[in-house]
């Protein structure tokens, strides 16, 4: 059990090499069968599960914690740290992850293994096991932050797995944007917090941003900040919370009518997402107890934010029509007079190759004319300037 403790950084490595002989696989022209690279894919799961098991047993059932930190960034004013944080809150959401990540890789051998493209599923899968198992063992909020797009970059890629949908593809765009809106938030509310421990307090030592040391923190931002400040300030935590929820849920809107099971399984590893918003909500706890009797105002704020968000929603889909207009005949155009000209060159290459002295000629002359033109228009610009 010890082993596990110790080497419990390998939850991020073991999805990482999955994904990298996954895409080994592609570049040899996918000469291992899919059957084992499942096989591969759901044996590196199992034993990250059993990591979440050891951790679990260790935080929740003997009630230690641990926390690890190494410098990887070093400023003048501010140190940057990665490391592991294990505590009873953060091994029950791994637990919970571990669990539903391997039984959702088994849902889908089980529903799509025939399908040429489960390699590139799978990939997905693995990558956001990866954002996830990062998520709840980091050991401080900034490092959280950056599992967090992880997370939103595997989301958007299985919402638009199949992106000859078009359907699918409205609903990874949608997704992504819900996805950009809560995570932009979360790096302000971030970054805020980095501030206000580090400048204020010169908090430089690697327990500054430490979960262990958010209940400080919390203290020292609510005294620092005024009220209307600190209730701005902490409605947009919960925003961040409430928009993870959102975005987990997001592909329903655009599932198809049949619910194929490509659906589904992309349905259920995006819902993974609520546990992300819902262990904020643990780890930002200690703000929300500072609020004390301005929860009210909070609500209010929540409720703005969310009216233009609504009003936002509203202009998306047209400016999604606008795009597609640019699309269609802006960026086409330009593509096929693109291609008409490197056909003429090719053309004109060919020709030059058949070695005949017309052509000789008339590339020799077409030449000296444009070195004619460059040199007039550089002393044209060289008298002007």
């Amino acid at each position: 059990m010890d082993f596990f403790i110790e080497n419990i950084n390998l939850l991020l490595f073991l999805p990482l090499i999955t994904c990298i002989i996954i895409g080994f696989n592609g570049l040899i022209s996918y000469k291992i069968e899919k059957t084992t690279i499942f096989s591969i894919s759901i044996a590196l799961s199992f034993i990250c599960l059993i990591f979440a098991i050891a951790a679990f047993d260790y935080s929740a059932i003997k009630n230690l914690s641990i926390s690890t930190n190494f410098q990887w960034l070093s400023l003048d004013s501010i140190n940057f740290y990665l490391g592991t944080f294990l505590d009873r809150t953060s091994v029950s959401f791994l637990l919970a992850a571990g669990i539903l990540g391997f039984a959702i890789q088994n849902i889908a051998f089980a529903k799509y293994r025939e399908n040429e493209n489960f390699p590139r599923l799978l990939f997905y899968l693995n990558l956001f096991a990866l954002g996830l198992n990062g998520i709840f063992i980091s050991s401080n909020i900034f490092q959280t932050y950056l599992f967090c797009e992880i997370t939103g970059v595997a989301s958007y890629l299985l919402i638009n797995f199949d992106f000859s949908n078009r359907e699918e593809s409205k609903a990874g765009i949608k997704s992504f944007i819900f996805n950009r809106i809560g995570d932009l938030t979360l790096l302000f509310a971030v970054l805020t917090i980095m501030y206000f421990a580090v400048v204020y307090n010169s908090l430089t030592d690697n327990l500054a941003l430490a979960f262990s040391n958010i209940n400080n923190i919390a203290a020292s931002i609510n005294s620092l900040m005024s009220i209307p400040v600190f209730v701005f300030f902490c409605s947009l935590l919960i925003f961040v919370v409430v928009m993870k929820f959102m975005q987990a849920f997001i592909y329903i809107t655009f599932e198809k009518k049949e619910k194929s099971p490509l659906n589904r399984i992309i349905l259920y590893q995006n819902s993974l997402i609520a546990l992300v918003g819902l262990y904020l909500f643990f780890r930002f706890n200690p703000f929300f107890f500072e609020l004390g009797a301005y929860w009210g105002w909070t609500l209010l704020v929540l409720a703005a934010i969310f009216v233009l968000i609504g009003f936002m929603n509203k202009w998306f889909m047209p400016l999604c029509r606008v795009f597609g207009w640019i699309e269609k005949y802006v960026v086409e155009t330009v593509i096929n007079i693109t291609e008409l000209i490197v056909r003429a060159l090719s053309f004109l290459s060919g020709k030059l190759q058949g070695g005949t002295y017309q052509s000789y000629l008339v590339y020799s002359l077409f030449g000296l004319a444009v070195i004619l033109a460059f040199v007039l228009v550089f002393y044209l610009l060289l008298l002007k300037v």
